[in-house]
């Protein structure tokens, strides 16, 4: 039962992240949707036009994703959209707390820093206890069905059982899933002592560029196109740009495969083009795979829009769940008292 309290705030919160990108572009939709043009104007233009704007030099850029979604660009203060067909200044998103990002930190940590994060992490241990105990009560009768007015025990009962079964593999591998995530250093500590700790390369390591004889300076489109020379099929999402950090880094992603699919990464200097790191998610270590894995299946994108559609279902049906099972309780508890 105090547990309940804290898997209401985590179904409620899970159901909404399962389409978090949906649902910032929805409340946001004069910066997230565009028509698309003929022309594309390149991201230096793209650039100039935000940093004028603001007054605020370009930290990064994200790409779009699509031809009827601008490109963003990265600055101090916030994410400016862009119109990449037209060059117009959408508008700007600051880095202050939105919905969403309240939302998030409530999922995480209740929004309160360690004590809400380990608050919700034990909860999380205990509601696989009680999945576990649910189904060894369910299984002897095998019930599924719902009888009765819904203000009768029989009604509840009955829908904690039906609801409660028809959700318990989703349930069960959310629950498991965000204990990993709960309890993140000690299951990498535990599989680096198993598998090896895994060596980091230099040229996995990048540094700041040694001085170039050459005075020719990368743009950024170039340094997409060289990166993106360099993995074929591997879309292009995020440029860093070399202020911060002396390179540009060009972040990928290969849409077919939602298991480490970001985590592929190429930085060049920015003076010369050469490639001075390239990271890519087929070099990940069975621990860094094991961590992408378990993140895929508790978001819901293992399998794309099927399996966050299920993950939004379950979760959103588990406040249900303590909700019904708590009426049981109170109901069971009363008859005994009167008896």
């Amino acid at each position: 039962m105090i547990a309940g309290a804290f898997l209401v705030v985590l179904g409620i919160t899970g159901g909404i992240l399962a389409f978090e990108p949906e649902l910032d572009r929805l409340r946001h939709p004069h910066l997230s949707f565009i028509k698309p043009g003929s022309r594309t104007f390149s991201l230096v233009e793209i650039g100039e036009a935000a940093s004028k704007k603001y007054g605020e030099p370009v930290v990064a850029y994200l790409l779009s994703s699509s031809p009827n979604v601008p490109t963003e660009v990265i600055l101090s203060s916030g994410v400016v959209s862009v119109n990449q067909y037209t060059g117009e200044v959408l508008g700007l998103r600051t880095r202050g707390q939105t919905v969403l990002g309240f939302t998030r930190a409530l999922h995480v940590r209740l929004a309160t820093g360690d004590i809400g994060r380990n608050l919700l992490r034990w909860s999380t241990v205990l509601m696989l206890i009680s999945l576990a105990s649910g189904l060894y009560l369910w299984w002897p009768r095998k019930r599924i069905r719902i009888r009765g007015p819904w203000w009768s025990r029989l009604f509840w009962s009955d829908q904690h059982n039906s609801f409660g079964i028809f959700s318990l593999v989703p349930l069960l591998l959310l629950t498991a899933t965000g204990i990993v995530i709960g309890f993140e250093d000690e299951v990498s500590s535990l599989l680096d002592k198993m598998y090896g700790a895994n060596p980091v390369h230099s040229s996995q390591t990048p540094a700041r560029p040694e001085p170039s004889q050459g005075n020719t300076e990368l743009t950024p489109d170039q340094a997409i196109a060289i990166a993106s020379a360099q993995l074929p099929g591997a879309l292009p999402y995020r440029l860093q740009m070399p202020r911060y950090g002396g390179l540009y880094v060009v972040s990928l992603t290969y849409s077919d495969n939602r298991i480490g699919a970001e985590r592929n990464s190429i930085s060049l200097d920015p003076r010369n083009g050469r490639i001075v790191a390239v990271n890519q998610s087929a070099g990940l270590s069975p621990r860094e795979r094991f961590m992408a894995t378990n993140e895929a299946i508790h978001t819901g994108n293992i399998l794309g829009m099927p399996t966050r559609i299920i993950a939004a279902l379950a979760s959103i049906l588990l406040p249900l769940q303590v909700v019904s099972g708590l009426l049981i309780w109170i109901r069971r508890t009363n008859f005994l008292r009167r008896g």
